[in-house]
């Protein structure tokens, strides 16, 4: 009876210690930092791709749900080590980390353009394009109107777009129904565009939607003459950046029925469409 009490107690301390142990490595993981891939993987910054899978597929083995009967902390766990690995082995993800850390990400799934290391804002683009010496007064003046006519652009989308909505709700014009605003510019320059114009290098359209959505994606863009497209954004801000090919005609709009926007009813109307041609 002594020897039963005792091999009970002494496997309750394993079973103990084990769980100890299990807990322990789980704060590890979790506290190193789960903003921090290099920190959850346990590698110095300057760890290549070879050592990177190394180390993923060590931890991965270690916490894959299907080896910890479905625990929800090894699934957790392992979930986080997916991600770090998911952002160091990707060079654009990895170069942004770098930079901004974890804030550069969000900013980046937001489709925040400006988290790219060679952006540029559009008059210092134009600045840096024009910058080949003493400016005459006649190139500096243009250079200047160009810059400001971008900025302007840019500045009274942000400024009357919410001002219309407003009317728009005072009137009681479908206050209620989702909305989308579709603009363009040029993905190097960021110089703005007009639908009905011409564009000399890539272009990046802008989609603004009324509220946040879920379920706004890249199937509810429909698009001709933009091949291989990318297409990013999150919430309220959407982006398709398009390749330069000269000759080429531009078409994007969103059908009408494509998204939904929380605190709106229904789903969007058909929005206008904006047609660019590539020189």
């Amino acid at each position: 009876m002594r020897c039963s009490c005792f091999c009970a107690t002494v496997a309750s301390f394993v079973v103990a210690l084990l769980a100890l142990a299990v807990a322990q490595r789980f704060q590890i993981v979790t506290s190193s930092s789960s903003s921090d891939p290099y920190k959850i993987l346990g590698l110095p910054t300057n760890a290549d791709t070879k050592t990177i899978t190394k180390a993923y597929r060590k931890l991965a083995k270690r916490w894959h749900p299907d080896r910890n009967g479905g625990d929800k902390a090894a699934e957790q766990v392992f979930t986080t080590v997916a991600h770090a690995y998911e952002v160091l082995t990707n060079p654009e993800k990895r170069e942004i980390f770098d930079r901004l850390g974890e804030g550069g990400l969000e900013r980046m799934r937001d489709g925040d353009p400006s988290v790219h290391k060679d952006w540029l804002p559009p008059d210092e683009m134009l600045r840096r394009l024009h910058n080949d010496g003493d400016q005459t007064w006649l190139d500096a003046m243009v250079v200047t109107g160009f810059t400001t006519l971008s900025s302007v652009i840019i500045a009274s989308q942000q400024v009357v777009e919410p001002f219309f909505f407003t009317f728009a709700d005072l009137l009681g014009l479908d206050s209620r129904v989702p909305t989308v605003q579709i603009t363009a510019s040029e993905s190097t320059s960021g110089v703005a565009l007009l639908s009905g114009s011409h564009a000399s290098e890539g272009v990046t359209f802008k989609f603004s939607l009324s509220g946040k959505s879920f379920d706004f994606d890249a199937t509810d863009v429909t698009h001709t003459g933009c091949d291989q497209a990318n297409f990013l954004g999150m919430k309220t801000t959407f982006y398709l950046q398009c390749h330069h090919v000269p000759g080429t005609e531009l078409s994007v709009q969103v059908p009408a029925d494509a998204f939904t926007v929380t605190g709106r009813e229904g789903s969007n109307r058909l929005s206008a469409t904006f047609v660019l041609s590539m020189t």
